[in-house]
């Protein structure tokens, strides 16, 4: 069994990868939205934003079986059980195979039937959207394919593949942004076709890796690996997630679909624009996270549950620290760099606060996500899915409600990040009854420093941005200011002694080992 300080070693490496993917992915798909965004026009990067919104919602669906892959390969990986990780292989490709042909069908009927008769599209761009519609279907199919072999690859903490894939995803995805400049006919159409082709190339580099890379993966007879055992505990725990991918499905998709309902493709545009930002934040965090994920679980098999507290409390904390260093200079500045981004003439109305409060509820998830992967580790999710997702539902009741008595769009996210302080109460309390984690050492050691830091830091920001009228000049002092004062903040008040002292020392080796370096030469 691997010591503390070697996982600790796998996870600082493997987070560098997933930074190295970030960077990289999300510089370049913020350039790509610009470029698609300019060649589509507004109206139909609206209408491929809420088509595609509309086949993405079912991928709620899939979710449970990708966190029940994941966490049994997690689980089997931590004992050493090669053999059984197979099976699951198997057992999880097949019950993907039979999801997406049904999937496929019922989507298909669905989706016409929806598009004709309750979307609010230009009637000219009918036609456009029904081809996007039925290409975007196939895009899904493929994806839904690919989720057990990248649950795979994330358990066996093979992130440097993960990343490099992740970075030609993003290459070709500007390969297909820059096609439609040099294209005279239907843009939204050859874009809708290359996401599709993009799509079956990435899945099939993830097959050709994992069946090279994982020798103990190989296809079996249906009869060598089926186990009615394995079968049921896989489905209990999929099934049991489904009550929150469903309530999660409506309360990001359906608010996309609900608001094309009140406000049109106008506003789905400023939406897309939103979700291309919020898609790039969520890189930003996933790349510490998806590090650490296999690790909970993998702790929580072998019995370190000291181990797997202390992994809680520190990736929450650094996962907000993290994010929040990127998030506060960009609120303040969001206006700004949405016009220098996609133009000033191009900026969907509502997209500045659409950006804002969508970044702030990937913020306060952030220092949830070790505690739901907690609970998931442990198996037993059969009352938390049907708390937590009875929670996450009122998100779209509730907007219904204030959409109908005539609040602007903006209202929706108010309401779910107001919402999300309710998921972590509930979070709080199941991690401490499953593996008795103390909710006063995480508002004492996570909360609390985390809310000095915040308004410390927003004080600040307030105050650099409202002396200054040049919006250049605002956003590079706020930037110079912020980020070096922020290191200082974090520091002195997000740390406690302990931690303090684990940086000088690691700062201290660093700079003994460059001074030795240099006069050994």
């Amino acid at each position: 069994m691997p010591t503390t300080v070697e996982n600790n070693k796998r996870i600082a490496k493997n987070t560098m990868y997933m930074y190295l993917r970030m960077g990289i992915t999300m510089l370049v798909s913020l350039y790509t939205s610009r470029v698609v965004l300019s060649n589509l026009g507004i109206s139909d990067f609206g209408i491929y934003n809420v088509v595609g919104s509309f086949v993405a919602a079912f991928s709620f669906i899939s979710g449970p079986l990708s966190g029940a892959t994941q966490r049994f390969y997690n689980y089997e990986l931590g004992q050493n059980n090669f053999k059984q990780v197979n099976v699951l292989f198997n057992m999880s490709f097949i019950i993907y195979l039979v999801l997406a042909i049904v999937l496929f069908l019922v989507i298909q009927f669905a989706g016409l039937w929806f598009i004709n008769n309750k979307m609010s599209l230009p009637p000219e761009r009918i036609g456009a959207a029904l081809f996007v519609f039925e290409f975007s279907l196939a895009s899904f199919v493929f994806n839904l394919l690919k989720t057990p072999f990248d649950s795979l690859i994330i358990a066996n903490e093979k992130m440097s593949f993960y990343a490099w894939m992740s970075i030609i995803d993003v290459t070709l995805k500007l390969g297909n942004a820059f096609s439609l400049i040099l294209f005279n006919g239907d843009k939204l159409e050859l874009f809708a076709v290359n996401v599709l082709v993009i799509n079956f190339i990435v899945v099939a580099c993830a097959v050709f890796y994992c069946l090279r890379k994982f020798v103990y993966i190989r296809f079996l007879h249906f009869r060598s690996f089926w186990n009615k055992q394995t079968f049921n505990s896989l489905f209990s725990f999929s099934a049991w997630s489904l009550f929150g991918s469903v309530a999660t499905m409506t309360a990001t998709q359906g608010l996309n679909l609900l608001l094309n309902l009140f406000y049109g493709v106008l506003v789905n545009a400023a939406m897309g624009v939103a979700n291309q930002v919020n898609n790039a934040v969520t890189q930003f965090v996933n790349s510490f996270q998806v590090a650490f994920r296999p690790q909970i679980v993998k702790y929580y098999a072998s019995n370190q549950i000291n181990e797997l507290k202390e992994l809680i409390l520190r990736t929450s904390k650094v996962s907000y620290i993290l994010l929040f260093w990127l998030l506060c200079p960009l609120w303040f500045n969001i206006h700004y760099i949405l016009d220098l981004w996609l133009g000033k003439a191009n900026v969907p109305d509502y997209a500045a606060p659409f950006c804002v409060l969508m970044t702030l509820y990937v913020l306060q998830e952030s220092i949830q996500a070790p505690l739901f992967n907690t609970i998931q580790a442990t198996g037993k999710i059969k009352r938390y899915q049907i708390i937590i997702s009875a929670a996450i539902f009122l998100n779209i009741v509730v907007s219904y409600f204030f959409l109908k008595m005539g609040f602007n769009p903006t209202s929706v996210l108010i309401i779910k990040c107001c919402l999300d302080f309710i998921y972590l109460i509930i979070r709080l309390v199941f991690v401490n009854k499953m593996i008795g984690f103390s909710i006063r050492s995480f508002v004492n050691g996570v909360f609390v420093p985390l809310c000095l830091i915040t308004i410390v830091s927003v004080f600040l920001m307030f105050v650099l941005t409202s002396v200054i009228e040049s919006q250049l000049i605002n956003l590079i002092v706020s930037l110079f200011v912020f980020l070096t004062i922020y290191p200082l903040l974090v520091f002195y008040v997000g740390l406690n002694n302990h931690e303090r002292t684990v940086v000088l020392n690691k700062i201290k080796s660093k700079y003994e080992d460059f001074i030795c370096r240099r006069q050994s030469k």
